[in-house]
């Protein structure tokens, strides 16, 4: 693949795999670590990343699994505290070329990043709010009172 290639591929946020079942020339080694160190600056300089499904709400709803559906009901009452409209979803990024940084999120129109579960330490930014995981949140009562709490303080109920 051409180097053009797959510099607009990582820009759309698409993780570029190689296939290593050889050894690499010398010039390709170069490459790869060149662009090993670029991603490994533009991670430092970005932080964490989210990946973003459609949507333009200014509240992003985050996790570190995939959205499996097992928690719809849950998540539709969210969606009704918030507003519908309002809200996005997304799912951290493992990969310094995937997804967008949390620095972007505000130029999308994203003002509040709801994570459930365990939020990354480079996350401590304002509007990062961490809620408990979906899975408390689905069986302790404890834990949603904690969640409406926190929305009723941020959506100035």
């Amino acid at each position: 693949m051409r180097a053009s290639s797959r510099q607009r591929l990582e820009a759309l946020g698409i993780d570029v795999w190689v296939r290593r079942d050889r050894p690499l020339s010398s010039v390709r080694v170069d490459e790869a670590r060149a662009q090993e160190r670029q991603g490994a600056e533009g991670a430092q300089a970005g932080g964490v990343r989210v990946r973003l499904a459609s949507g333009e709400g200014d509240w992003l709803l985050v996790q570190d699994a995939p959205w499996d559906g097992r928690h719809d009901r849950l998540l539709g009452d969210i969606q009704a505290a918030i507003g519908s409209a309002r809200c996005r979803f997304g799912q951290w990024a493992h990969s310094e070329s995937a997804g967008v940084s949390l620095d972007e999120l505000e130029s999308r129109g994203v003002r509040h990043v709801l994570v459930f579960g365990a939020v990354p330490e480079e996350a401590g930014r304002g509007g990062v709010h961490a809620a408990p995981a979906l899975a408390d949140l689905a069986s302790r009562a404890q834990a949603r009172r904690r969640l409406w709490q926190l929305l009723a303080g941020e959506l100035g109920a």
